[in-house]
């Protein structure tokens, strides 16, 4: 694919996840503004059709950029590799990555090569809003995409900036996420990278909370969980199901102690609310009175439908009197539930 055909690919792959897109060609370069209709949650793609890698530097120019200008959420989405300091340096930058090789097992799995075969032969229709403005539900973020995509294209167009030839995707969302920064197999960024689950969380602030609790969160989607690699007992999701695993730390930053309980942690779609999957013989959330200052570490499960996205909440009918929960995605906690 071209520089143009590569950008509507990208935009159609994020449409089937639900956002709508604007694609912004400027000086041979393609952006991508996304938009998830429901939560006005936004984002900003940077798209590369090209074979070379992406390093560090750019990863670096382009989160440095998108902060500057308070893009929510950012992505380089590339059909070439990404290199060990371009990993390195996207770990709690706010840019997610996707290469060519994660590109190509989502649209196997989820079963959309239709999509690369239609772009591949320079066909396809423009993305949600096309290339032109209009009278569409994107004009504040085309407006928006399109002002970053210049400032982006003009802070990169520096002599001495080499351009990489691979694409990136930001949230989350996960659904994404919306995560700063994510299933078996890759899943689209917004939402985390790599076998990140496609979810994002929302914090709450009740006014009559006594206390606040900081929750610091990773999630990841499984066939299969072993909780207890040593019993040779695990359990399998449902038939047409996945697992949506949630890992958090919990700490108390409020001034009194309070209970958090599993039972409040919610995953909410735009169709349904999903309480927790109990496993037998295996908890991993105790439910207890916290002390200010103190910490926990604790991991949860929901079943739901295979390719579901949502949203991690709260609810305060868990916990009486009610608490504030301020939710952080951070990659770099490790979604497992083994003993070890």
């Amino acid at each position: 694919m071209d520089q143009s055909e590569f950008g509507q690919f990208v935009a159609a792959l994020w449409e089937r996840q639900g956002w709508q897109t604007q694609v912004k060609n400027d000086d041979g370069r393609v952006f991508v503004a996304v938009q998830r209709p429901e939560t006005g949650d936004e984002g900003l793609l940077w798209a590369r059709p090209g074979s070379e890698e992406v390093g560090g530097k750019q990863v670096q120019q382009f989160a440095k950029l998108c902060q500057q200008y308070e893009v929510d959420e950012a992505a380089i989405v590339t059909a070439g590799s990404l290199s060990d300091h371009a990993k390195k340096v996207s770990q709690g930058s706010g840019v997610d990555l996707l290469d060519g090789e994660g590109v190509a097992k989502i649209l196997k799995q989820k079963g959309w090569t239709d999509l690369a075969e239609e772009y591949a032969d320079g066909g396809g229709a423009s993305g949600s809003g096309g290339g032109s403005d209009g009278d569409s539900p994107l004009d504040q973020i085309r407006a928006v995409g399109q002002q970053v995509a210049a400032k982006v294209s003009g802070a990169l167009g520096d002599a001495d900036v080499s351009v990489p030839t691979k694409p990136a995707l930001a949230v989350v969302v996960l659904v994404a996420l919306v995560g700063a920064g994510v299933l078996v197999g890759p899943s689209l960024p917004f939402l985390g990278g790599g076998d990140s689950a496609p979810i994002e969380a929302e914090s709450v602030a009740p006014a009559n909370s006594t206390t606040t609790f900081s929750v610091r969160w990773n999630a990841r989607v499984t066939d299969e969980i072993d909780p207890n690699e040593s019993d040779a007992k695990s359990y399998r999701a449902p038939r047409g199901e996945q697992f949506v695993l949630v890992r958090m730390s919990v700490n108390n930053t409020g001034e009194g102690k309070a209970k958090i309980r599993e039972s409040g942690f919610k995953l909410r779609t735009e169709n349904e609310t999903y309480g927790h999957q109990p496993l037998s013989d295996h908890d991993g959330f105790v439910d207890f009175a916290m002390s200010p200052g103190t910490n926990y570490y604790g991991w949860t499960v929901f079943a739901v439908p295979k390719g579901t996205t949502g949203t991690l909440v709260y609810e305060q009918n868990a916990s009486a009197p009610p608490v504030g929960v301020e939710f952080t995605h951070d990659p770099n906690i490790a979604v497992n539930v083994t003993r070890r």
